[in-house]
């Protein structure tokens, strides 16, 4: 029975990661490489044990397939002991290449009585993001699901802008940059283009949308850069960042009404969007080339759905 959970969880967790897309996908691997790295190096010994009850108590806290368990086995506490202590030996492996054994031989053991606490259940109430354009439900979604990043990234920003460092936050500006693309990176459904009453109108939407939901959240970090004086090389810099960001994020959203397959869009944003972007970034002639693009996509656009307008 539990061979066939784990896999289940194995099949489940390769959805979620084809549903984010394969640049999420590797910058949410590049992250778990970053925080393995991390816990190798630090050298305070309470930190790893706390790093694995923090992240297997939210596991446990935020697990919502208890009941539907409950029905395939006896003992469910101890079917959780069994998947925690799976989950716990990265870490224990981790203790163990560091000499710490009696760490490594405690953490599992501490683990195991996860499963006899009971959760806690906290009531939320929903964030309304007043600041970002109300229309433009994808980058809503994109950014209710990737607000903690957005968080990690401006703090990073924000450190290194402290230390005197603002190639901090110009990364963070490149890293969001390619992160807010995912609010178009599903394929959509044929049925939304019916809401807009002509092609004029899903334009003037789409750049309306586009152009502020990128300017309000570049802005804290073209602050950060001009914190520190107003260079032209750093203002330069931020307006061809938030320009490329603009006409990124109306390339993808156009792009994905010609080609409505996943595979399609994830080769659009690697081989076409994001090199244009960071060369834009840091050339302010790579404009022309995007605006061509954005162009190329208005056309195919019209061409391939004028018959819902008509």
């Amino acid at each position: 029975m539990f061979g066939y959970y784990v896999r289940l969880r194995l099949q489940s967790g390769g959805r979620l990661l084809k549903e984010l897309g394969i640049v999420r996908s590797v910058l949410l691997v590049g992250l778990l490489v970053l925080a393995v790295a991390i816990l190798c190096k630090v050298k305070t010994g309470w930190i790893l044990p706390v790093a694995c009850l923090l992240v297997i108590g939210a596991y446990h806290q935020a697990r919502k397939d208890r009941e539907f368990l409950r029905r395939f086995t006896d003992n469910v506490s101890v079917f959780f002991c069994y998947e925690y202590l799976l989950l716990s030996l990265p870490f224990a492996v981790i203790a163990g290449i560091r000499g710490e054994w009696l760490i490594a031989l405690c953490m599992p053991l501490g683990i195991c009585l996860l499963p006899f606490v009971p959760p806690v259940r906290f009531r939320i109430t929903p964030i309304r993001f007043g600041f970002l354009y109300a229309g433009n439900m994808e980058y809503l979604r994109m950014f209710r699901r990737m607000s903690w990043l957005y968080l990690i990234v401006i703090g990073m920003s924000a450190l290194g802008c402290l230390n005197g460092n603002v190639r901090v936050a110009k990364v963070g500006m490149l890293v969001w940059g390619i992160i807010q693309s995912g609010a178009y990176s599903y394929v959509p459904d044929a049925h939304l283009l019916q809401k807009f009453k002509s092609y004029h109108i899903l334009q003037r939407e789409l750049w309306k949308a586009n152009s502020w939901n990128a300017s309000v959240l570049f802005l804290p970090f073209g602050m950060m850069c001009l914190a520190g004086g107003f260079r032209a090389e750093d203002v330069l810099f931020f307006f061809s960042c938030l320009t490329s960001g603009i006409l990124y994020l109306q390339s993808m959203a156009l792009f994905r009404w010609v080609c409505p397959v996943t595979v399609g869009i994830a080769v659009m944003q690697l081989a076409v969007c994001i090199p244009l972007f960071a060369w834009t970034c840091f050339a302010w002639v790579g404009c022309l080339a995007e605006l061509t693009v954005v162009g190329i996509l208005s056309y195919a656009v019209w061409i391939k759905w004028k018959a819902i307008w008509k």
